[in-house]
């Protein structure tokens, strides 16, 4: 594993190690990439290498081709939603924005497990073969760590190494009004909640809030259906390039994704849209 920073705030992986978190062979994952599933980044020295988010992403299309057995086109699609933006916002151009940054190695979780089962560092720090100072520096954040401590570690709390890396994703089931997380949009005059707090999900629900004048004027097109509903306001919809549909507070109307569309707020007040899009088609 390399570390791209004394704080532990970038890692990354080898084919070899991600291979080995994911329980299939080397192969496999480069084979998904030859696919056009994911491409992975490369080191100075050429060789594959992977941050966290990309090995969630890998775990993904783990789920997807091996455990539920979708084909490549099925595959591509549920992938699209991987960003942070659904496909309905901008279009398919969208994913071609800057990744997250890779998420930090919280320490604090190594000590709560500890703390959990009564054990002491010199307890912790005999059993993973490593020092008890290093432990304790581990604990606060302070060093870098390799693959094969974090594997022993992880292994002695019965936890895999994804399982002690931030963010960790609140899993609710009710999202309480208000309470939804904000999705950068990218588009001026457009807010967006998102309304649902599940990791793995097909629904993406979103509210969009559209000032006057607002919205996504490019014509684009994508995998999945769509669904709408005018909460407050008014709302304008093209498909095709020439079927308008002027919509109003309580209207609603649904499309196939692959439909070109565009959307704009036509009012002079502005508008909360629920939005409800499916990457996957019947």
């Amino acid at each position: 594993m390399t570390n791209k920073s004394e704080n532990n705030a970038e890692l990354y992986f080898s084919i070899n190690e991600v291979a080995k978190l994911l329980s299939v062979v080397p192969a496999t994952i480069r084979n998904w990439e030859k696919q056009g599933f994911f491409v992975a980044k490369r080191s100075s020295n050429a060789y594959r290498i992977y941050s966290l988010e990309d090995i969630e992403t890998l775990r993904k299309i783990k789920q997807y081709s091996i455990d539920d057995k979708m084909g490549s086109k099925a595959i591509k699609s549920l992938l699209m939603t991987q960003a942070s933006l659904p496909p309905l916002i901008v279009g398919t151009d969208a994913y071609d924005a800057a990744p997250a940054p890779s998420r930090k190695l919280i320490g604090g979780k190594w000590k709560l497990y500890r703390d959990k089962l009564n054990l002491t560092l010199e307890e912790v720090a005999t059993q993973v073969g490593i020092s008890t100072s290093y432990l304790s520096k581990i604990e606060n954040g302070q060093a870098n760590i390799s693959y094969e401590i974090l594997e022993r570690l992880a292994t002695f709390y019965g936890e895999s190494v994804l399982h002690f890396f931030e963010p960790e994703e609140e899993n609710r089931t009710l999202v309480e009004k208000g309470t939804g997380e904000p999705v950068q949009a990218g588009i001026p005059g457009v807010t967006l909640e998102s309304l649902i707090s599940q990791r793995e999900h097909v629904l993406f629900p979103m509210m969009f809030y559209v000032e006057p004048g607002a919205g996504a004027p490019e014509t684009h097109q994508h995998h999945g259906e769509e669904f709408i509903y005018v909460v407050n306001g008014t709302f304008r919809v093209t498909l095709n390039y020439s079927d308008v549909y002027d919509m109003k507070t309580g209207d609603s109307m649904y499309f196939k994704s692959t439909e070109f569309h565009n959307w704009t707020n036509p009012g002079k007040k502005t508008s909360q849209i629920l939005w409800v899009h499916s990457p996957v088609e019947r």
